[in-house]
């Protein structure tokens, strides 16, 4: 939910799209006459290319709530509820297949009307792993992209056992593997999708995703519990965690042509640096890399002051080449 003060820079909105309604926040940069700056910003902000927000699993738009702070002003600024999840609407693994493409086609479609032809596309985790797949589906349509802790590894399981085994690469199976497996199981997936509208597993999920636990509020818990308490999200996030394996893309070197930014935690414990940083090198060899010092999974959100400036620097390179496109 906004605040009174964020809605002074942020429209809370819906997009009508077929398989069910998106919610989104949008920020654009307005000129005030007795603001010079604004009016500055705001003529810039028009060769410059928009910039889309897309979340990670079980979050939200809400979770990108400081970097709208951050650069409002100097960019159109949209953050999208993925269908599934936040206030988008949740339809069950019934109607809707959440796939890759899935997405990737919401973000084509909510970018369309929108009139914006190209943007940067920044996501967070899971969200990161659909900015990866709208780049394969759609590359004119990115600008670049800005991979925030991402999944979307063609060895995304493989790497995540080998973050619980210390950075070992055994072989073996995991507890994470077999979480994965009985939430599969029909009847008790259901029942551990339950368990995760608690308020004491959602708490402890956050801290684990967190390196601060002094950042895992009451509010922040409410922020994530609120959606997963609203109609059709049990279902809606089993059938989201049931299609794991098909959120592994089949990336190759060289693949990712787009400029990249790849952003990452430097505690993060589900998916640590040492494990996932040198496939991604591989994968992209030509993105620049940042690691956020002191912060777990979460850093856009744990340690605004260090993301924001980057992005921002990542966004005033595309500047001139978006004006030398529009002449």
């Amino acid at each position: 939910m906004l605040t009174n003060h964020e809605r002074t820079y942020i429209d809370d909105c819906y997009m009508n799209w077929r398989p069910g309604k998106v919610h989104y926040w949008e920020s654009l940069p307005v000129a005030t006459p007795d603001n010079p700056i604004s009016l500055t910003l705001a003529e810039e902000s028009k060769q410059k290319p928009a910039l889309v927000l897309i979340h990670g699993y079980a979050a939200s738009v809400e979770h990108w709530r400081h970097t709208f702070n951050g650069l409002k002003g100097r960019y159109r600024i949209y953050g999208l509820d993925l269908l599934g999840f936040g206030q988008s609407d949740k339809p069950d693994g019934s109607t809707v297949r959440y796939t890759a493409k899935f997405w990737a086609r919401q973000v084509r479609d909510f970018l369309k009307s929108k009139n914006e032809e190209r943007a940067v596309i920044c996501g967070h985790s899971l969200g990161g792993m659909v900015a990866l797949e709208f780049y394969r589906q759609y590359p004119d349509m990115v600008e670049g992209l800005v991979l925030i802790d991402s999944s979307g590894l063609p060895d995304q399981g493989r790497a995540e056992v080998q973050s619980q085994n210390g950075g070992k690469d055994t072989g073996g199976f995991s507890l994470g593997e077999l979480t994965y497996n009985l939430i599969k199981a029909p009847l008790v997936g259901e029942t551990l999708a339950a368990l995760l509208a608690s308020k004491w597993v959602a708490k402890r999920s956050l801290e684990q995703a967190y390196y601060n636990p002094t950042k895992v509020t009451p509010t922040l818990v409410e922020q994530f519990l609120t959606p997963l308490r609203s109609p059709g999200a049990k279902n809606s996030y089993l059938a989201v965690t049931r299609n794991f394996a098909e959120y592994q893309l089949p990336i190759q070197p060289g693949d990712i042509k787009a400029k990249t930014l790849i952003i990452w935690g430097q505690f993060d414990k589900s998916m640590p640096p040492a494990v996932m940083l040198p496939r991604w090198r591989k994968l992209i060899p030509e993105a620049k890399v940042y690691v956020v010092e002191k912060a777990g999974h979460c850093p856009h959100d744990e340690r605004p002051d260090l993301v924001n400036p980057q992005i921002m620097h990542f966004m005033e390179s595309f500047a001139n080449l978006t004006s030398s496109r529009l002449a």
